[in-house]
């Protein structure tokens, strides 16, 4: 009789190991998932950029702007952004486009014709190398759009579109006279 009783024991030993190892294995898989749903919930909450200055190039004629240079900043508690994967649409009386990084050197500078943006930091990064564009907290980023044509008071907005995350944009309205050759549109 103590032999049944001791193999009846070990059986259920084995059985409360097992449920237990069962119940282990679904708490850790519920909480990796719940780990990477939050993560991604505050990357697309807390990502983003934020404009800082939008001035406009006007051409010797005093009759348009012809480039924009934007100046960003990302969100307080943004992630590291890569460029690479940042779309710029601009949308104005004449135009809608939607821009790509101009790949290529630090100081690349895109034109809507080609569908591209340049952009180049100011700020410490050490990741803004080769072809690897990453902006971090603290980067100043200068974008440079050309190929503009906008007139007196034409009216223009500039949306910033991260891969992930909220975008970001401002609107703007044209002087009705050219005076100087650097306007600012923020």
């Amino acid at each position: 009789m103590g032999v049944g009783t001791m193999i009846i024991f070990i059986a259920m030993i084995l059985v409360a190991a097992v449920a237990a190892s069962v119940l282990i294995g679904t708490a850790n898989k519920v909480r990796e998932q719940a780990q990477n749903t939050g993560d991604q919930a505050i990357n697309n909450v807390a990502s983003g950029f934020v404009i800082q200055d939008v001035t406009g190039t006007v051409n010797a004629g005093f009759t348009e702007i012809t480039e924009l240079t934007i100046q960003l900043r990302l969100q307080a508690g943004s992630p590291s952004m890569n460029m690479n994967l940042v779309s710029i649409q601009v949308v104005s009386d004449s135009a809608n486009t939607l821009l790509g990084f101009a790949a290529g050197s630090s100081t690349s500078s895109g034109a809507i014709a080609d569908s591209k943006y340049g952009a180049n930091t100011t700020g410490s990064s050490t990741t803004w190398t080769g072809s690897n564009r990453v902006v971090e907290q603290g980067d100043l980023i200068t974008v440079t759009i050309t190929g503009l044509d906008l007139g007196y008071s034409a009216t223009a907005t500039v949306k910033i579109v991260p891969a992930y995350g909220s975008s970001t944009s401002v609107s703007f309205v044209t002087p009705s006279l050219y005076s100087t050759t650097l306007i600012n549109l923020r």
